[in-house]
C-alpha cells in the first residue's frame, strides 16, 4: 500500500527543517528542492501546496510516481495584518487521501514553547499556536517529534524513529542541515540562579525560588482561527 506521511505543527517550530530531512531518501517523493536551497516558500515550491489549498486535487495527484509520499504543513500559515492567514484543514486532507486507498500517518513536530512564542509575535504580530491545539484533538494517533532532540542526538535520534516512509538517517547532508541550531539567537547565558547553592551543597530548597514565574509572551487562550 502507498504511504504518506503528514509533518505538522505550530508556525515556527521547524516545518522547513523536518521537510529536508524526510525528503533525503532518494524513494521517498519530498519537498525535493528545498534541500538546494536554505529556504523556500511553502506556496510556491512545495509539492502539495495547490492541494492544501484545494484537498479536491488530491485526487487528480500522480500518486504513481512512488510508494512512498510526504508533505508538510504549518497550522496557520501567512500573516494575518497582510491578511494572509489561513488555517489549512490536517483532518480532512488526511481523511481525503485516505480516501484514495492511501495509508496516511501524521507527524507532529514541537519546539519550546517560550521560543515559538517570541518567533511567531516576531514574524506573525501573534502567538499563533492556539490555532494548531484547535486541531491537534482531530488528528487521530499522531507521532511527536522534538526540535530540540533532533539537535541533540542529530542521527541517533532519526535511526530510533519508525515511521511509514524511509529515514536516510545515514546521509551526509544532514550534518550541513543541522550545523546552525535556529534556537541559539534566542538564548542567553545565566550567570546565577536561585538554585545554584543548593546543587553545588545538597541543601533542599523548602520554598520556591522562582517566585516571579514565567517571563515572556504568554500563549493565548485557544479561538477559533482567522
Amino acid at each position: 500500500m502507498k504511504k504518506l506521511v503528514i509533518l505538522t505543527g505550530p508556525q515556527g517550530s521547524g516545518n522547513h527543517l523536518w521537510s529536508k530531512i524526510f525528503s533525503l531518501h532518494e524513494d521517498v517523493f519530498g519537498w525535493k528542492s528545498l534541500l538546494n536551497n536554505y529556504w523556500e516558500a511553502h506556496r510556491i515550491s512545495e509539492p502539495f501546496a495547490e492541494c492544501w489549498k484545494n484537498i479536491k486535487l488530491l485526487k487528480d495527484f500522480d500518486w504513481d510516481q512512488s510508494d512512498y509520499f510526504f508533505t508538510s504543513i504549518s497550522v496557520p500559515l501567512g500573516i494575518k495584518g497582510q491578511g494572509t492567514k489561513w488555517c489549512p484543514n490536517v483532518p480532512a486532507f488526511a481523511q481525503a487521501v485516505e480516501d484514495l486507498g492511501i495509508n496516511v500517518e501524521i507527524l507532529v513536530i514541537g519546539r519550546d514553547q517560550n521560543i515559538l512564542s517570541y518567533q511567531q509575535t516576531r514574524l506573525r504580530e501573534e502567538s499563533t499556536v492556539r490555532h494548531f491545539l484547535d486541531q491537534l484533538p482531530h488528528m487521530g494517533n499522531v507521532t511527536y517529534l522534538s526540535y530540540e532532540l533532533l539537535y541533540l542526538y542529530k542521527q541517533e535520534y532519526l535511526k530510533s524513529l519508525k515511521l511509514s516512509i524511509p529515514v536516510a538517517w545515514y546521509d551526509e547532508r544532514i550534518d550541513v542541515i543541522l550545523e546552525k541550531d535556529a534556537n541559539s539567537k534566542y538564548i542567553k547565558y545565566v550567570e546565577e540562579n536561585p538554585l545554584d547553592d543548593c546543587n553545588k551543597t545538597g541543601v533542599p530548597a523548602p520554598l520556591n525560588p522562582f517566585k516571579e514565574g514565567p517571563t515572556g509572551p504568554q500563549p493565548e487562550k485557544p479561538v477559533k482561527c482567522c
